[in-house]
């Protein structure tokens, strides 16, 4: 086994464990098929680069430059800042480990719903959509991050950072090695974590000190973060992408009734998405007529998911009074 994968198929493997003891504490209450994540965990930790790499390539191209010139409209290199802040402080180590314990927190989630009606059902579909329907939204504008597109040796600094500039000019399809996983826009780490977070945040209602879990799932979203951009997976605008994919199919998947806020979500939250995509590709140079837009329309897609989940996750608790997702 490659030594990289080690450490994150031993914390796959522990989240695959966390659910199984915990099935087995309940097993008298619960159905049988609940066990069944724990399997999906295993498979995920050994076949995770076939199915997110493979799967999600399928072209010769991709539009790095497109998304990298997006992220420079921010005004700085958002990818750049991050791994040099990280690195100077030498927290790589620990945000590596936050950022290969995916699976682990997702079996977390898990395993907490697991003897609340109909909540197993409710997170075991939404993680699993969520890989499904990102593989294709993968395709719309393949990408596969700034370390593969410019290089370990430009992106962590060893030579000058101009090897990171792109003009308009250079704006077109960019072919890279197919083997790198065209899998940057939306960021489905992120998209995962902040499923995590919404969870746990509705999950731990009913457990003591519950502001204490809430605020550990959203320490890791944030930790999360932070890692894919230092590590060079992931652009900022793949971040900002991430938020509306995670409410669409969080609303396709958790509201406990059917409500007109609930359809609206599951419609407007994917057009926010392509439109968001439609501009990084057809017009870039929007983003680049004032450093506030880049800004004002992330703020607007990331504080309006926010803003909506938590419309919809607040309203009136249904009659069986069940955390819900």
């Amino acid at each position: 086994m490659n030594p990289l994968m080690i450490r994150p198929t031993l914390l796959g493997l522990a989240g695959a464990s966390i659910i199984a003891v915990r099935w087995f504490q309940l097993r008298r209450s619960i159905p049988s098929w609940t066990l069944s994540p724990a399997a999906l965990c295993v498979v995920y930790v050994f076949f995770r680069a076939w199915i997110f790499g493979k799967q999600s390539a399928g072209s010769w191209y991709t539009f790095d430059l497109y998304t990298l010139y997006a992220d420079l409209s921010f005004g700085f290199n958002p990818s750049f800042w991050c791994n040099r802040w990280i690195e100077r402080f030498g927290l790589y180590p620990m945000v590596s480990v936050v950022y290969e314990s995916l699976v682990l927190a997702i079996a977390a989630t898990y395993a907490l719903s697991l003897g609340r009606r109909g909540q197993p059902a409710r997170v075991l579909a939404v993680m699993v959509l969520a890989g499904i329907v990102g593989i294709q939204a993968y395709r719309l504008l393949p990408a596969c991050g700034p370390v593969y597109l410019l290089g370990s040796e430009c992106f962590l600094g060893e030579v000058p950072a101009n090897c990171a500039s792109v003009t308009s000019a250079d704006l077109g399809p960019v072919a890279l090695d197919r083997s790198f996983p065209r899998n940057a826009m939306p960021s489905l780490h992120i998209a995962w974590a902040l499923l995590v977070y919404w969870m746990w945040r509705d999950l731990c209602r009913d457990m003591p000190r519950a502001w204490r879990w809430r605020w550990l799932a959203l320490a890791y979203l944030a930790v999360t973060a932070v890692a894919t951009l230092a590590g060079g997976e992931h652009y900022l605008v793949d971040l900002v992408a991430a938020f509306p994919f995670a409410l669409a199919l969080w609303a396709v998947c958790c509201p406990p009734r059917w409500t007109p806020p609930r359809v609206l979500t599951i419609v407007g939250s994917p057009l926010a998405l392509l439109l968001w995509i439609a501009i990084i590709r057809f017009f870039p140079g929007l983003l680049w007529s004032s450093v506030i837009l880049p800004w004002l329309l992330s703020a607007l897609l990331v504080g309006g998911s926010i803003y909506v989940f938590g419309r919809i996750s607040g309203s009136p608790v249904v009659a069986d009074r069940q955390p819900r997702c």
